[in-house]
């Protein structure tokens, strides 16, 4: 069982997540993206981890999705100096064990519920954020490894998020690992530090961020004034986060976290301070999601989507 912490879900081809190989999940359809819509992607397996205050983001390796042509690179400054199509921008993060196909993938999958129901008016900026958590042996020691990357990882999510107008309208959505990449950005735009590092000040975001969480790969303390990432509220407009009680990978995830009786927020919840508590909505999806620690599970269960995308699409709530 242990062996399976932040893993493919149980039926997956352990040699590299290939289930369903044949189509998307829930009737997906690869890469049709809205007519005005910009999606790009945007990776940081080319750039270094570890110690050290600055990290190079601005050589990301960033690629643009056109119709008829497919993925073209660009530069940073093409990204960050242009405007998105109508002041909304969406990024979502992958969780573990993700190459940069299924990264795509899951990514893409994410883009059509966002985008789901959202008026023909309404252009959005969509970014698939591809960190290195591809799969690798043994699974604990690879997740160790990835959770530390994760922290770097949000320093360059919060460096380029920094970029964005601060009129822009953002939310980030995030699978398992990929919500400690999320809580630590945001504890970093507030002005927190991480392992050593802090942004340089900028103009902050006049909303807020919008985020939405499944199955968390975070500890459920970790927005807890004073925790790890304490500051991260504080940046935030608005919070959800869809947890598993019956999550029985995460049900261990003390022994990847090496902290005696840690628990996930994706297992438990956030712990929050009652004046944090209006911003966070939190729902166990245990009746939904069942036992098994699956993006698929997650993107198929309705009730859970319908209810984030009030969060990504910046609706009234």
């Amino acid at each position: 069982m242990v062996l399976l912490w932040f893993a493919a879900p149980a039926y997956a081809d352990p040699a590299g997540f290939r289930e369903m190989e044949d189509g998307y999940p829930c009737g997906y359809s690869c890469h049709t993206p809205r007519s005005g819509d910009e999606v790009y992607m945007i990776s940081t397996r080319c750039l270094p981890g570890g110690c050290g205050w600055e990290l190079p983001v601005e050589n990301a390796q960033i690629q643009q999705y056109i119709v008829g042509e497919g993925w073209v690179s660009i530069d940073w400054q093409t990204l960050t100096e242009t405007d998105s199509p109508a002041g909304m921008t969406s990024v979502y993060v992958h969780g573990n064990g993700m190459d940069s196909y299924w990264a795509q993938r899951r990514g893409w999958e994410m883009y059509h519920e966002v985008t789901r129901d959202l008026p023909m008016d309404q252009k959005i900026r969509y970014v698939m954020w591809s960190w290195p958590t591809a799969e690798m042996k043994p699974a604990l020691r690879a997740i160790r490894q990835h959770a530390v990357r994760a922290d770097d990882d949000a320093y360059y999510l919060a460096s380029y998020l920094k970029t964005l107008p601060p009129s822009e309208k953002v939310s980030i959505s995030a699978f398992s690992l990929g919500a400690r990449v999320v809580t630590g950005a945001c504890h970093l735009l507030a002005g927190g530090s991480l392992r050593g590092r802090a942004l340089e000040p900028y103009e902050h975001n006049t909303h807020g961020y919008r985020v939405a969480l499944y199955s968390a790969g975070v500890t459920y303390s970790a927005i807890w004034p004073g925790g790890f990432h304490g500051q991260a509220l504080d940046v935030v407009d608005r919070m959800y986060n869809a947890f598993n009680s019956s999550d029985r990978v995460l049900k261990f995830y003390r022994l990847a976290s090496q902290r005696k009786g840690d628990e996930a927020a994706g297992y438990i919840g956030f712990c929050l301070a009652a004046d944090q508590r209006a911003k966070v909505e939190q729902v166990n999806a245990a009746n939904l999601l069942g036992r098994e620690h699956s993006w698929d599970n997650v993107v198929c269960a309705y009730c859970i989507i319908k209810r984030s995308r009030d969060y990504l699409q910046w609706k009234e709530l």
